[in-house]
C-alpha cells in the first residue's frame, strides 16, 4: 500500500494550527502551519498533548493526519544541525 506524504506546504485544514502524524521512521510529528513550532515524540498521546497546550486548547486547532499518511517537517528541517561550542 502506498502512503501519502504531507509536507509543510499542504495544511490539512485552514482552521487547524497543528498537524499530528507519523514520519517515515514511525516517530510522532507535530508541526504548525507556519513551520515555526513542532517536535518529534515517541507516542501519540505526548504529541497531541504538546499540540493542545501550544494551541491553548482552542477547539479545532489540532488535527491528526490519516494513518496511511507520512508527515514531515519540510525542507527547512532537512539541513544538518549546527554544533554550538562554549
Amino acid at each position: 500500500m502506498e502512503r501519502a506524504i504531507i509536507r509543510k506546504s499542504e495544511p490539512p485544514s485552514l482552521r487547524s494550527r497543528f498537524l499530528v502524524g507519523r514520519d517515515a521512521q514511525g516517530c510522532w510529528v507535530v508541526r504548525d502551519r507556519k513551520g515555526l513550532v513542532g517536535g518529534l515524540f515517541t507516542d501519540r498521546e505526548a504529541a497531541v498533548h504538546f499540540a493542545m497546550v501550544e494551541s491553548d486548547r482552542v477547539p479545532g486547532a489540532v488535527s491528526c493526519a490519516p494513518d496511511d499518511t507520512i508527515v514531515d517537517f519540510g525542507p527547512a528541517f532537512d539541513r544538518p544541525s549546527r554544533v554550538w561550542r562554549h
